[in-house]
């Protein structure tokens, strides 16, 4: 009970702070002969239309004022002239050229210009406003952006962290190769921004090593129709790919709809070496496999927005997805001696597998505002979610043995999975003095039944049960935050905490195991910052927890190879980790940002090996220490208006202490990496661009991955009078993004090469259409406060 009163208490005190700076926004009407309108009256409204403030242009035509926290549009009105309406405004410069009435049917002008990469106090946002210069899909636009790096082309990292992916400010769920299905899914069209957040405030969850990248995608403002679709052929090493996507926004009167769908299908071919070395059976296994993996993938997103009034706004999205997956493969282990040329043993295992992953979500949310004067409002969202996921798997082993008498088995598993997720969460935001207060409650829970068949099948027995179970899972966390922001004219300051209490329970049935947890997290974060007259400086810190995946908390044991076996760990505890950023930024263009990390019983792989069957095992496990000490730097500028820079430099060292068997080890790994990307406009409708990326050794946990580096071209044209383009993508041209890695702790020591689908040719087609009259406005900022739930 003393824990639920402390979060009531959190979620009601909060200590003074400071968010970001005063943003003046200025601006400028004209004639179409570019002579200033004098008394034009410029007023600003809620996105209920609600009055927010009033004044009139100058003698030049001039007027300013300081941004509104809550989002808000402008009205110019001027007689003789068509009124003009800024929607969604948040630039911080505008010229606005007014047309006189004689021309009706004529669209009024917006000129402003806005940087591809912006540095703000506490995040990084990437304006891509839906232009096909910056790349066909999400992916492509994520590799360039310094900082940004795939780990194992699967698995998304900012600055050596782990990072959680949300959409319009909510969690996607999807991890691993779904995760990347979506994106690649995710069409450059339907994308505005990417907000990069560094250390999240306290209203987002803690759950995360490092920050969140937030995909905001575009919303239409105005009655009427936009619509766009993306098609992409490719060929990768060895099979064709294909990828698909369509976009529709739909506003009418008070209502908007909005929706997409992309499907991907192809086939992805890999080849693995790797060699384990038992130095105390005097043995080296070489595993050569080849795996193919058929794919189809389909994400479907539905949204409605309907303002009831003046002060309420009913909403509804729907997220859905549908995954295929068979990947097949085939290896050989051969068994030789150490320092000996000829095998002495050979094991042949062809691994045919099939998964299926579903599921859907549904979001109903609810704001109110309460005083518009005060920004005063209060919103409701409730999120209930149903997934699958079903994996079978039949791994085929003949051993062959000149000593022994050859034999044939089998391993047939079936693991199905299904899973229950809802929450309810509040937020409450009022303007306090010059800052803003904001507090919120939210509660989760979390259900899902795994059902795992496993047998083994040999020549001359019958099937024999080889570790079949049912493990159920439950998890339920409350939680409370509150914040308060405020800014001065040159310095900043945010200030929050988060509580959160967590109670799980993981039952096997079959092994009769349980394990019950339950804990109290407190997570502290602050920003500071400070604007100089062209530079600004901040500094960051947030408590975040690592809770394990669901699926790496199953007992299961899985057959992978002859000598592989994978397996989940019930036993995996929350890490915990303190993350402090300082950063320089001048002219939002340079970057110069140092960090530190340190976690306590960080959540990684680790493999053990048994010496009387030499069978290695990998799963999760809780190591006792990590730090990492970064320094990166980034540019982003356009030179003579036609050359794009954005260069990213960085170095880092990761130190890891753990116990392994009784021992004590340490990996220790300094680290570099840097990227180079330059866009150049040929023409106004012809662009090229040359990207590269370069990586030193870097360690993971207790693996090395070794240096690699790759070089893309890409060209791009403009068609249909700017309606269409065509872009032509030729990734790891060189063919030098091959992965390698290896181990050397305890009695594991292995290297690993990984020949994949890294170059590849891709092909797309993009068209927008609509009936919309007035074009997409360019801003100079991106300034929307930051939305957000995280599972």
């Amino acid at each position: 009970m003393k824990k639920i009163y402390l979060l009531i208490v959190i979620s009601l005190c909060c200590l003074p702070a400071l968010s970001q700076q005063n943003i003046t926004i200025k601006g400028k009407v004209l004639t179409e002969n570019q002579m200033p309108i004098t008394n034009a009256t410029v007023s600003l409204f809620s996105v209920t239309d609600q009055p927010i403030l009033k004044l009139v242009t100058n003698a030049n035509g001039l007027f300013s004022f300081v941004k509104p926290i809550q989002k808000f549009y402008v009205a110019i009105n001027y007689l003789g002239y068509i009124p003009f309406k800024v929607d969604d405004f948040s630039g911080d410069s505008i010229i606005i050229v007014l047309k006189n009435k004689s021309v009706q049917l004529k669209e009024v002008s917006v000129s402003t210009t806005k940087p591809f990469i912006e540095q703000q106090l506490d995040k990084m946002v990437v304006n891509v406003d839906g232009d096909a210069k910056a790349g066909i899909n999400a992916v492509d636009i994520l590799k360039k952006i310094p900082g940004v790096v795939f780990k194992n082309n699967e698995e998304l990292m900012v600055e050596g962290k782990g990072v959680t992916v949300m959409m319009d400010g909510k969690p996607t769920r999807l991890s691993g190769a779904n995760l990347m299905s979506f994106l690649e899914g995710t069409s450059s069209a339907n994308i505005s921004q990417f907000e990069i957040i560094y250390n999240p405030s306290a209203k987002y969850d803690a759950a995360g090593s490092g920050g969140l990248i937030n995909i905001k995608t575009i919303k239409r403002d105005k009655p009427g129709y936009d619509a766009n679709i993306s098609i992409t052929g490719g060929h990768g090493w060895k099979f064709p790919t294909s990828s698909n996507t369509v976009g529709l926004n739909y506003k009418t009167g008070n209502t908007n709809f909005y929706g997409s769908y992309s499907f991907g299908l192809g086939k992805q071919y890999q080849e693995i070496q790797t060699n384990t070395y038992q130095s105390d059976l005097n043995q080296r296994l070489q595993d050569s496999a080849i795996y193919r993996s058929r794919y189809e993938s389909n994400n479907i997103r539905l949204g409605f927005d309907h303002s009831l009034n003046k002060t309420d706004v009913f909403g509804v999205l729907i997220t859905g997805s549908h995954n295929l997956r068979n990947p097949n493969y085939f290896s050989d282990t051969e068994i030789y001696g150490i320092n000996q040329p000829n095998a002495t043993a050979l094991t042949y295992a062809n691994n045919i597998n099939s998964t299926t992953g579903r599921g859907i979500n549904v979001n109903l949310n609810y704001k109110h505002v309460i005083n518009v004067k005060n920004q005063q409002e209060i919103s409701f969202d409730a999120d209930a979610g149903i997934f699958d996921y079903h994996n079978q798997n039949t791994n085929n082993i003949s051993i062959i043995n000149p000593l022994t008498t050859n034999q044939n088995q089998a391993y047939m598993q079936d693991g199905l999975t299904k899973s229950e997720i809802y929450s309810l969460k509040s937020d409450y935001t009022k303007k306090l003095g010059k800052g803003f207060f904001e507090t919120g409650l939210k509660i989760s829970n979390v259900k899902i039944e795994n059902n795992f068949v496993s047998l083994f099948i040999n020549e001359t027995q019958s099937a024999i049960d080889m570790g079949s179970n049912d493990f159920l899972y439950r998890e339920t966390i409350l939680a409370a935050y509150a914040s308060h922001r405020l800014s001065l004219k040159r310095f900043s300051m945010l200030l929050g905490v988060r509580g959160e209490q967590t109670f799980t329970n993981g039952n096997s049935i079959t092994l009769n195991n349980e394990v019950k947890r339950q804990y109290l997290g407190l997570f502290p974060n602050a920003t500071i910052g400070l604007k100089l007259k062209n530079s600004s400086i901040s500094l960051g810190y947030s408590k975040r927890i690592g809770r394990p995946l669901y699926n790496e908390l199953n007992p299961f044991i899985m057959v992978t190879s002859a000598f592989t076996t994978r397996s989940g760990n019930p036993n995996l505890s929350p890490s915990y980790t303190d993350n402090l950023r300082l950063a320089f930024t001048l002219k939002s263009k340079f970057t110069i940002a140092t960090s530190y990390s340190y976690a306590k019983n960080i959540i990684t792989d680790l493999r053990t090996r048994n010496p009387q069957t030499q069978i290695t095992n990998s799963f999760k496990t809780n190591l006792s220490d990590y730090r990492n000490i970064g320094f990166n730097t980034s540019y982003s500028n356009k030179l003579f208006k036609i050359l794009q820079l954005n260069y990213g430099l960085g170095i880092s060292n990761s130190n890891y202490d753990f116990l392994y068997n009784a021992a004590s080890e340490n990996i220790n790994q300094t680290t570099g990496y840097l990227s180079l990307g330059n866009n150049i406009e040929i023409s106004p409708t012809l662009w090229a661009e040359v990207f590269f990326y370069g990586q030193s050794r870097v360690t993971y946990g207790n693996n090395v991955n070794l240096p690699f580096s790759t070089t893309s071209l890409s060209f791009g044209k403009k068609i249909f009078q700017g309606r269409g383009s065509l872009n032509l993508n030729i990734n790891d041209i060189f063919y030098t993004g091959i992965t390698r890695s290896e181990a050397n702790y305890g009695n594991i020591v292995y290297d690993l090469k990984s020949k994949y689908d890294s170059r590849n040719v891709r092909l797309n087609f993009s068209y927008r259409f609509g009936n919309s009259k007035i074009e997409t406005r360019k801003r100079s900022v991106g300034s929307e406060e930051e939305q957000r739930r995280n599972q």
